[in-house]
């Protein structure tokens, strides 16, 4: 059985959803706030995901080192 996340909606109402879910109601602006282990997360007031970086660096993988050894990058 998949993860279930508890959330509270804009009416005010609670229920349990799927982590797939729970990313969908966020981007629809369709709860007030979500459970995570730590506690319950507001959202538009609490951090809701770590920010990500590009990676600037060389790459590490095989596939990089040699297009880059081949000048495809």
């Amino acid at each position: 059985m998949e993860k279930q996340i508890k959330v509270i909606y804009l009416d005010g109402s609670a229920g349990t959803v799927t982590p797939s879910v729970l990313d969908y109601l966020i981007e629809r602006h369709e709860i007030v706030a979500f459970c995570r282990s730590e506690g319950w997360i507001r959202i538009g007031k609490d951090p809701i995901r770590k920010e990500k970086h590009k990676f600037e660096g060389p790459g590490r993988r095989a596939g990089d080192l040699w297009s880059s050894d081949l000048g495809l990058n």
